[in-house]
């Protein structure tokens, strides 16, 4: 068996790599009532911050540690500071180094918080409604791009493409660009970029929203971000100072080892044969929340031969 035909049988087995490290984040629910602020300060005290949700997957998740004990709680997002451009789709394996950053808007006038897609031109706008365009992650080529011939705001674009496809169209070349033009050929679309004033507390960069009021605008002169678990869960603004139960989070580190029976360790240590081990980490052994790095020895091998007692060597 080589190392390629090794690390699949691995994986489907559900087993892991040896020597690789992964962090991942973990949430507590704090029941005790604080304001967003008092909040913040209570998980930071112990080295950790408000919970960041980056998908629909951590958001299940905090719903499940939750289990309906209360119907709002602190989460990470507080509005404030410089507004930027997002993507609704938030996955971060969707998109390579600078993908995030395709633009192509008319003009300098970026100051609309929606994108209306025309002629393959981006224009800036508020208010609108509007024809839109989903993303369909289960289908290949032109197939992914689903035209929605229904007239619906933003945010209720999002829900409707979230429920029924994957999420609201990301374009992160001038080749998608183009491809999304040539499915509706026509008109005008709403796509899934989209400019606020949210941030979170650990400053990481999660586009990830599921407001419940069709509105971006906040309602307080401090808003800040509960995410309820009673009917249909979502985020809700509330203002700062109300008192609310929270979720921390914190990042942990794990090593795991295995002995591995191999003739080529040249193949197993090869940096393409690594990277793809980690593909198929990713795709099949780890859940998303995990980031893989591998732990490299003295010698600067991930992998190194061991002296084997004789009794094991004739396994």
């Amino acid at each position: 068996m080589n190392a390629m035909e090794w690390i699949q049988t691995l994986v489907i087995s559900g087993l892991c790599i040896p020597s690789f490290c992964a962090d991942y984040r973990q949430h507590c629910l704090i029941e005790t009532p604080k304001s967003w602020f008092g909040a913040q300060s209570y998980c930071r005290e112990r080295g950790h911050d408000l919970a960041t949700i980056d998908d629909m997957g951590a958001m299940k998740s905090l719903l499940a540690l939750n289990a309906d004990r209360a119907d709002e709680l602190w989460i990470g997002l507080q509005h404030g500071g410089p507004e930027r451009w997002h993507w609704s789709l938030a996955d971060e394996d969707f998109y390579q180094e600078g993908e995030r950053d395709y633009r192509n808007f008319v003009g300098m006038d970026n100051t609309g918080h929606f994108i209306k897609h025309e002629s393959g031109k981006w224009y800036p706008v508020d208010n609108i409604n509007s024809y839109i365009m989903c993303y369909d992650g289960n289908q290949q080529g032109g197939d992914q791009y689903v035209m929605v011939r229904q007239v619906l705001s933003w945010t209720g674009a999002q829900v409707y493409c979230r429920k029924y496809y994957t999420d609201l169209v990301s374009i992160r070349n001038p080749e998608e660009n183009q491809a999304v033009w040539d499915a509706f050929g026509g008109g005008h679309v709403l796509i899934g970029l989209f400019k606020d004033a949210w941030h979170w507390s650990d400053k990481r960069n999660s586009s990830f929203r599921l407001w419940e009021k069709d509105s971006f605008v906040p309602l307080f002169s401090q808003s800040c971000a509960v995410m309820t678990s009673a009917g249909s869960a979502g985020l809700n603004q509330r203002s700062c100072a109300e008192l609310h139960p929270f979720f921390c989070t914190c990042t942990r580190r794990w090593v795991v080892k295995v002995k591995v029976r191999s003739e080529d360790i040249q193949e197993l240590n090869d940096p393409a044969t690594l990277k793809q081990t980690q593909k198929l980490l990713n795709e099949a052994a780890l859940s998303n929340h995990h980031k893989i790095t591998w732990r490299t020895n003295s010698d600067g091998q991930v992998f190194t031969k061991e002296q084997c007692q004789e009794e094991d060597c004739n396994v």
